[in-house]
């Protein structure tokens, strides 16, 4: 085994305790890490026996040999390489400490699509068929998940969704503590980006298996465990480049591991920047730190303390329609940038910093009791800037009306499109141009009595910000009753407030605006005090740094509580868990609004939700190679904060009779183990239910009057239906070459026709329409349905490896627009004419296929390291792959022109890399 400790990434310290026999030995013992943490799973046997032992939980275990045993222990686990120890006929009973050596987990790796992984350095793995006499391993805990490792990393390029779920139905977990976002269900992975090297210690459950550290949810569980005493004993440094989002990373970090004297400290810090990115007009600045802090008190109780950050400021792209993409001769065209003084100016910035403060209490209460105790406070700033005009030209440079497709004369059009072809600037933002506009806009405004002689803006940026504060208490408990049952309780309480409001950021050379809606100026001219935002503050005269347009705070609180038993017998391991869930969520108005005095100042009606899910499954184990396992859940959960509220910039209304979602899921899977050949088959389906949507838009035709104007679009009772097949097998054909391959064969879809509520947004109850919307059987977008990766893996002796990636994304879709899918739409459309069928037909795109590479190597001078990794991805430069996108909201109801709002899309980065070069000891 000498010839690869090289590979060393991590390492095992396996402490023993035994008394030599003459016949037979009884040998036990616990597995810990480097750090001095339990390594569960670790598989041990003698030597040519097909009897097993595995450690357990606390890393303890005991192996008894049978007297014609060689008396060679072997020890293996995925992710480590194997390891032999002679035992010698003259060992007493002192403890001896062995070394194996752990590889690197890939799917820490996958928290930054950016950051190249380094190698896995897999088990040698042994034959684990257990004899008639001997538990059989778990399931859980004998394999990583092969279709999640290959999957996450290798399809992210595409957007690929696992199961199709969005984000809020998988429950990430960081040092135990729940990290979704409160108000809108999401993950925000970029509140800790750049902190890769201490963000490693990564658990991971996949679908509806039971979790370690939480109840999970239906797309899975993950727990990224940060405490200083877990972190690798090191002092690491690294530089990345890249052409991707930023160009240029550097980290550094030390940790010293738990220490003698009970302490463990960890420190990270980290820089990534970029003046321009891969897109054009897009730049990148962020910082990450880190710091972690741990005192293990005695042998029963550890206290850590976690800060950590990532202040971000960055240029943003968007989507834009296909015709300005092909008049600008790049898929990559940007539409948020103009030059200002002969540099670039990106209009939509985005600015975060959301710093965690996390507290963890540890307790051993017993040999096989634990008890955590977490409490974690968050706060801080999230806000991106936009362009807001006023008595003016839309500013925006693909707008419909400014593209060729708009204009009627074809010569004029073809002029028009020369253009736009020939002069980049014309494509973009005209900074100079809204310069100009403001400073001839001097005039004379009066405000209750005082006269304002100024140059009022036309042109302004405002920065939309939801800053928030989050604090949260989490216990859970951990008994295991004899060698069998293992018993989990949680309970979780949350508390969150969102600040949701503007700040004007620029004047763009004005000296003043006025805080008013100018929808409601020009909608609703018989009130003159229904265009004031606040009527408590009217006609304010608003200066660079103040707030206006909307102010508001969304209150969240969560209660949850759960309760889980895993039952391990030999053939059979079999689990069941059951939650409970108080949600309950209200509207703060900070701003009395001109259109809603009654309905916008204070606090509204507290919405309450109560709601359950249960959960159980069952794994056959065939053999110590062959497994089958079922899993099942049915419940319900609180709708969105964000789904609920028609217009929570404006007004406390709620949407018709607020009903919690309805969930149902099932999967069912074989799962085949063996030194050369790992197989996995699950087979899956789940049913959403009275799921509900908001969204807001400028709607041309305003059903029921002639004038446009602003709506909120409400749509109830969706209903979703996720079916499909995980495939994933690795081959080890060699020591060298390793296959690798998975499959998500999906089908996503719309199970159900929806009900659209139409409300004109300047008045209370002014439900405009209700409508049909006929979307059943229509696929759901923005990920592929089906999508396969498969690679070949090489590993060389002298510590290089190579991964070589072929990925295919199929049935793939835009997001269709509900407006054009209703009876209104085709009203006077021939029935299965081609007009007809280009309004209601959902929009397929191409099929896309991408090569990657990714390589390293590694280097030991002493106990010194040095890393080396290069990431290749779409090696075949392959610029035409649209990886979702979305019909606009708006609709041509009277000249059934489908192309007078295009639909706007995303295309993927051609070839692009990121190589880093690190240096540990």
């Amino acid at each position: 085994m000498r010839n690869f400790l090289p590979y060393l990434v991590s390492t095992v310290l396996l402490l023993l305790s035994f008394p030599l026999l003459l016949s037979s030995q009884t040998i036990s013992g616990s597995i810990k890490d480097q750090a001095g943490n339990p390594v569960s799973a670790v598989q041990i046997h003698a030597k040519g026996s097909k009897r097993m032992a595995q450690s357990d939980a606390e890393g303890k275990f005991t192996y008894t040999f049978a007297e014609t045993d060689q008396k060679i222990l072997q020890m293996s686990k995925d992710g480590f390489l194997a390891l032999e120890y002679a035992l010698s006929p003259d060992q007493s009973g002192e403890p001896i400490s062995l070394v194996i050596i752990a590889g690197t987990n890939l799917s820490a790796e996958v928290l930054d699509p950016t950051n190249i992984p380094v190698v896995e350095l897999g088990s040698d793995d042994i034959t684990n068929e257990a004899s008639s006499s001997q538990d059989i391993s778990g399931l859980l805990h004998a394999s990583r998940d092969i279709f999640l490792a290959n999957a996450t990393f290798n399809l992210s390029a595409g957007r690929y969704r696992i199961r199709g779920y969005n984000s809020e139905y998988s429950s990430i977990y960081m040092n135990g503590l729940p990290v979704n976002d409160l108000e809108a269900g999401q993950v925000y992975w970029n509140e800790w980006g750049g902190l890769n090297d201490v963000m490693r210690n990564r658990e991971n459950t996949a679908g509806l298996f039971p979790a370690q550290f939480g109840y999970g949810d239906i797309g899975g569980a993950a727990n990224i465990d940060v405490r200083a005493s877990k972190q690798r004993k090191e002092t690491r440094f690294s530089y990345g480049s890249a052409n991707r989002n930023y160009r240029h990373r550097l980290m550094a970090t030390h940790s010293t591991g738990m220490m003698s004297n009970g302490w463990a400290f960890t420190g990270s810090v980290s820089r990534r920047w970029a003046q321009e990115g891969y897109v054009p007009g897009t730049f990148y600045d962020a910082f990450a730190y880190f710091l972690g802090v741990e005192r293990r008190i005695n042998e029963k109780h550890s206290i850590g303390l976690t800060v950590f950050g990532a202040p971000i400021k960055r240029g943003m792209a968007t989507s834009s329609v296909q015709e300005m993409y092909d008049l600008a001769g790049t898929n990559y065209y940007n539409p948020n940038w103009g030059f200002q003084g002969g540099e670039k100016r990106n209009a939509r910035v985005a600015s975060t910093h959301q710093p965690i403060i996390m507290l963890r209490h540890d307790w051993a209460i017993k040999k096989n009791s634990a008890l955590t105790l977490g409490a974690s406070f968050q706060f801080g700033r999230n806000g991106s800037t936009a362009i807001d005009w006023y008595q003016a030209k839309d500013p925006r440079p693909d707008y419909y009306s400014r593209l060729p497709s708009y204009v009627q004369d074809s010569a004029t059009a073809a002029s028009v499109a020369d253009i736009l072809r020939t002069d980049e600037a014309s494509r973009q933002i005209d900074w100079t141009s809204m310069y100009n506009t403001n400073y001839n806009s001097y005039g004379t405004y009066v405000q209750n009595g005082d006269t304002v002689t100024a140059r009022r803006a036309q042109y302004v940026i405002e920065e939309r910000r939801n800053d928030s504060r989050e604090f949260n208490i989490n216990a859970l408990w951990n008994q295991t009753i004899g060698s069998r049952l293992q018993l989990q309780s949680g309970a979780t309480y949350r508390y969150y407030r969102g600040h949701n409001f503007k700040v004007l950021t620029d004047l763009l050379g004005a000296d003043y605006t006025v805080d008013i809606d100018k929808f409601a100026e020009s909608d609703i001219q018989d009130n003159p005090l229904a265009k004031e935002n606040d009527l408590q503050h009217p006609g304010r005269i608003l200066k660079v740094g103040d707030s206006f347009g909307y102010n508001y705070n969304a209150h969240v609180r969560t209660m949850e509580a759960f309760q889980q038993a895993i039952f391990k017998l030999r053939k059979w391991d079999l689990n069941a868990a059951a939650k409970i869930n108080y949600n309950q969520f209200w509207r703060e108005g900070l701003y009395q609004n001109g259109r809603f005095p009654d309905n916008s100042l204070g606090d509204s009606e507290k919405l309450d939700f109560l709601t359950y899910s249960v959960k159980a499954g069952v794994t056959y184990k065939i053999n110590g190679r062959n497994y089958a396992f079922v899993n099942g859940l049915i419940g319900t959960r609180a709708p969105l904060f964000r789904n609920v509220y028609i217009a929570a910039r404006t007004r406390d209304q709620v949407i018709a009779n607020p009903v919690a979602e309805q969930n149902t899921a099932a999967e069912a899977g074989y799962v085949f183990r063996s030194p050369l050949l790992k197989l996995q088959a699950t087979g899956y389906y789940t049913k959403f239910d009275h799921q509900t949507d908001v969204v807001s838009f400028y709607d041309d035709e305003l059903v029921g009057n002639s004038e446009a104007g602003f709506v909120n679009y409400v749509i109830t009772d969706l209903q979703k239906t996720h079916t499909g097949l995980e495939l994933a097998a690795e081959y080890k054909l060699s020591s060298m070459f390793t296959l690798q391959a998975a499959a998500g064969i999906g089908d996503y879809i719309y199970s159900a026709r929806p009900q659209a509520s139409i409300y004109q947004d300047n008045y209370l109850d002014p439900l405009v329409a209700k409508r049909t919307i006929y979307l059943k059987n229509y696929y759901l977008a923005n990920t592929p349905q089906q999508a396969y990766t498969g690679g070949l893996r090489i590993q060389g002796k002298q510590f290089w490896f190579i991964n070589i990636n072929a990925n295919y994304y199929a049935k793939m879709y835009l997001d269709p627009n509900p407006n054009r899918r209703t009876v209104e739409a085709v009203q006077g459309v021939e029935p299965g004419s081609e007009l007809f069928h280009s309004i209601i037909d959902e929009t397929k795109l191409q099929d896309a296929f991408t090569l990657d590479l990714f390589g390293g190597k590694s280097w030991k001078f002493g106990k010194y390291f040095i890393y080396f990794n290069l990431g290749i991805n779409n090696i075949l430069n392959n610029k035409d792959f649209v990886t979702g996108g979305f019909e606009q909201l708006r609709f041509d109801f009277d000249g059934f022109n489908v192309n007078k709002f295009a639909p706007r899309k995303f295309y993927a980065y051609g070839i692009n890399y990121f190589a880093s070069l690190a240096f540990k000891f």
